[in-house]
């Protein structure tokens, strides 16, 4: 049965593509290319689930399609991946069936529909290849298909400069991951993941190093982790919405699953400073990526930013992960590692929600600057109620999926402060308030954006004259709503199978505490019945008007905008943003009376300003002087050759 439906999902996302050209030349036939992409998601994800309840491993061995071993196989790891992408694929593919034929003519209708079905695939190669070769093949597919897709909207410009620099830090990652593959094969010789996992305990201590260190670059550039997300806000917002949502909602969970593969099942873990660089590093990128979203206007770009600081939240838990099984304590190891699971999962829930949300606003308004946005909640009263569960998953209240995962990790962190050693214990209490710090800021980011663009009255025209989205787009969207109140409200049904996962990647983890969450499905309860109460006791009401200042009436212009709400926050942070300021009064002799104020104000982040820029002109100028070696003489060539040989001639004779 696994095996019909895995096949299933290959030979659907692979016919896709062909399909496409048949079904744009008849209209009868149009929805075809979706309709076999819903089907073999749909088995995809059966598969999964099968492999999950049953702890079955499924292999597939097509190494008569290179000359290398090219192996898929399904796991417990695996599947899990493998479900997040084929279940949350199928209200995206749904939501795209009206979204693109509403934004784009037929013939990049053609092109979404031949490369979407093709980066999904890539992603599944990805999360089941058995072999370092499938996994660096559909690493560097992923790669390439998510790029085109972005360009999908055009490459000009800006959009080229950004398109750039997300290739450029994708092939540097993969440089990394190809890296430390490497690393295995002089005690193995064999590229199949089993000959890498059985070589692992005969590594030296250095190259165990080296082998983690070049994953964890490698994976958390793919991933966006401090201070390797520069892509990310800059590739996430040039891309469609279904594609944004693909990619920050799915696409970055595989460097999450490929830093798992390697860290914990072919490395088996490791010594503690470990889990400190990588909690280290999910401190950073949560703290900073919250912090840079709560000072963004443009909707998908705070978006984004957002996605920096949950991959830093994912990362806080796998840290721990690996501080407590370097401790010797599995039990609390595995419940960091569920909880890290977890809230992948579930930021792909919400996070593709969202994206697909401010699709639909875009939709509807032709804008994402939350400036010119306000009183939609009036004019699309679904997408509104739909974008508000989504708003309380990210910032993890209960009773949404956010808050359960976000628990698990926190509730790991106070364990901590019973570890033998003040260093680790210390440590992880830190971190526990980093988090709680975290999640009071996602509050208050998601709080604002909410009020900014659904609240309040209409600032813009096109938000005046807003309106629901088609029908498709609205059942995509209700779909991942629903899933992430079901998760909040009884979290045991996704953390119990990720559970384990978790053991079987722990060694020595025999049981994990579940009582932490069988709480949830009686708070609800209670909710319920509160709420019932609270509508059921008479009430005397009163309706007056709002005062407006002694003015006629209320304006758009009286309301809090979305940089006023977030100013207080920036004023508290001003060292993390250091805007660069410029004031213009004309005429500049006269400052308390002056005829015309401009005022511009640039935020450039610590990391780009620090690091990138200064790399970036190191770079330049080495180019132009090794420039002057481009004589164009023939004769110069030929003694840049014969150096060049002697040099490796050389270092052949004393290595």
């Amino acid at each position: 049965m696994i095996e019909i439906l895995f096949n299933s999902l290959l030979a659907g996302l692979l016919i896709s593509p062909a399909l496409t050209l048949l079904a744009f030349r008849s209209r009868i036939a149009r929805h075809l290319p979706a309709t076999v992409q819903l089907v073999a998601l749909i088995a995809g994800a059966s598969a999964a689930l099968v492999v999950l309840v049953s702890n079955l491993r499924h292999t597939v061995d097509i190494y008569w399609l290179s000359p290398f071993p090219f192996t898929l196989a399904v796991d417990r790891l695996s599947a899990f991946f493998l479900l997040l992408i084929c279940a949350v694929s199928v209200p995206v593919v749904l939501y795209s069936t009206a979204y693109i034929a509403r934004h784009y003519s037929a013939q990049r209708q053609r092109w979404f529909w031949t490369l979407f079905p093709l980066f999904l695939l890539s992603m599944v190669l990805v999360v089941t290849a058995d072999t370092a070769f499938a996994f660096l093949f559909g690493w560097e597919l992923m790669t390439l298909f998510s790029a085109a897709l972005v360009m999908l909207d055009g490459c000009e410009g800006e959009r080229r400069r950004n398109l750039f620099i997300y290739l450029l830090m994708m092939h540097a990652g993969a440089a990394a991951v190809f890296g430390a593959f490497l690393g295995f094969l002089p005690n193995t010789g064999l590229l199949e993941f089993a000959s890498l996992r059985a070589s692992a305990p005969f590594l030296a201590p250095a190259m165990r190093t080296a082998i983690f260190l070049l994953a964890f670059i490698g994976f958390g550039t793919k991933a966006g982790i401090v201070p390797l997300h520069l892509w990310l806000p800059k590739a996430h917002p040039i891309a469609p919405s279904p594609v944004s949502a693909l990619m920050s909602g799915i696409m970055l969970k595989t460097a999450i699953y490929g830093f798992i593969r390697v860290t914990f099942d072919l490395l088996g873990g490791g010594p503690a400073w470990w889990g400190y660089l990588a909690l280290a590093a999910g401190a950073v990128s949560a703290l900073l990526g919250v912090l840079y979203a709560l000072s963004e206007r443009d909707l998908k770009r705070l978006l984004a930013y957002s996605s920096v600081e949950n991959i830093g939240i994912i990362y806080l838990g796998l840290g721990a992960a690996l501080i407590f099984s370097a401790q010797q304590v599995p039990q609390w190891a595995a419940l960091a590692l569920t909880g890290a699971l977890l809230h992948a999962l579930n930021h792909a829930l919400f996070k593709t929600l969202l994206f697909l949300g401010a699709g639909a606003i875009s939709d509807s308004t032709h804008t994402l600057d939350l400036e010119k946005l306000g009183g939609l909640f009036q004019k699309m009263r679904v997408t509104g109620t739909i974008f508000l569960v989504a708003c309380c998953s990210i910032a993890g209240l209960p009773l949404f999926n956010g808050f359960a995962s976000e628990w698990l990790v926190f509730r790991t962190f106070i364990a901590g402060g019973d570890l033998p050693g003040a260093g680790a214990s210390i440590v992880l209490l830190v971190a526990a308030g980093v988090l709680a710090l975290v999640g009071g800021l996602a509050a208050s980011c998601f709080a604002q954006l909410y009020s900014a663009a659904f609240l309040g009255r209409p600032r813009t025209q096109e938000a005046a004259r807003a309106h629901d989205v088609p029908k498709p787009m609205q059942i995509a969207m209700a779909l991942l709503a629903a899933t992430c109140i079901v998760i909040g409200v009884a979290p045991s049904l996704a953390a119990g199978p990720i559970g384990a996962i978790a053991q079987q990647l722990v060694p020595g983890a025999v049981a994990i505490p579940a009582s932490d969450l069988l709480f949830m499905p009686w708070v609800a309860c209670f909710v319920v019945v509160a709420a019932a109460i609270w509508l059921l006791i008479p009430r005397i009401s009163r309706i007056t008007p709002t005062w407006a200042c002694g003015m006629p009436g209320l304006n758009s212009r009286m309301q809090y905008t979305a940089t006023a709400l977030s100013k207080p926050l920036r004023k508290v942070f001003a060292a993390v943003y250091r805007p660069d300021r410029t004031v213009r009064t004309v005429p500049s002799d006269q400052p308390f009376f002056p005829a015309s104020i401009s005022y511009r104000s640039v935020r450039t982040t610590s990391f780009e300003r620090s690091l990138y820029r200064p790399a970036v002109d190191s770079i330049v100028v080495a180019a132009k002087r090794l420039r002057r070696m481009q004589t164009g003489n023939i004769q110069v060539y030929l003694l840049y050759m014969f150096l060049a040989l002697v040099a490796a001639l050389i270092c052949m004779r004393f290595v």
